[in-house]
């Protein structure tokens, strides 16, 4: 058992590592199936050592070996972030698939995060990846997806956009495939508790105003998977 757990976060740390690499070429629309890594800073191209997950941040004290400037935290923080999810779906015996969708959503939530965009291309995967995970009656769970969907649509039409984006309306047709019907609308209301909070703190500590625009998508991802944990555990 112990050695499964260190193999799967040695996975875990690998697939971050892939992580971090998507979501830092989509944005720029670099491609990230071909081509070798390359510094942030001096562009120069990396040699596969240099991209040991975690190891080789630690082993260069988080500087870069061809031009000794600083390696963004980001790296080693998606690397930890997806090892521990993939522990945690070990440890309660998730199928493969929920590896996939976990893996997806955490692209999804960084980009949009650090670009304010969910790219159409990755929400046809989670689209896709949720016909594999329904709970429900297709029925049920397609009314589910659509309903939230059409609400989250009616709030980015009500606000012009500033309130929600196409990227959050469309994401919002799986995961709610996924939850069903009940369990999306414990899902809905967190997604704006946690967003609410989130927005207040920022407010307080001056990281934002009233004026900012402030990416949705992350807390209807996390508030997704706090919603199915839970009903795991309880």
């Amino acid at each position: 058992m112990d050695g499964l757990i260190f193999i799967y976060i040695l996975f875990g740390l690998a697939i971050g590592s892939f992580v971090s690499a998507v979501t830092y070429r989509i944005p720029r629309e670099l491609g990230f199936v071909k081509g070798r890594s390359f510094c942030d800073n001096c562009k120069k191209q990396l040699y596969w050592y240099d991209n040991i997950p975690l190891l080789s941040y630690v082993f260069y004290l988080g500087e870069s070996r061809c031009c000794q400037k600083r390696i963004s935290i980001r790296y080693p923080l998606i690397e930890i972030a997806t090892a521990i999810g993939f522990l945690i779906l070990y440890l309660y015996s998730f199928s493969f698939v929920y590896y996939l969708l976990f893996t997806s959503l955490l692209i999804i939530l960084i980009v949009d995060l650090e670009h304010q965009i969910i790219p159409d291309e990755l929400s046809w995967l989670v689209l896709f990846l949720s016909l594999f995970i329904i709970h429900y009656s297709l029925f049920t769970s397609l009314f589910a997806g659509f309903l939230f969907s059409f609400l989250l649509l009616i709030l980015y039409l009500v606000t012009s956009g500033r309130g929600m984006g196409l990227g959050d309306v469309k994401l919002a047709i799986p995961l709610a495939i996924i939850l069903g019907l009940e369990k999306s609308l414990s899902w809905f209301l967190a997604s704006f508790i946690i967003g609410g909070i989130v927005s207040i703190i920022l407010l307080l500590l001056k990281k934002a105003n009233l004026k900012s625009k402030i990416a949705f998508g992350p807390f209807m991802i996390v508030a997704f998977w706090i919603i199915l944990f839970y009903e795991i555990i309880y």
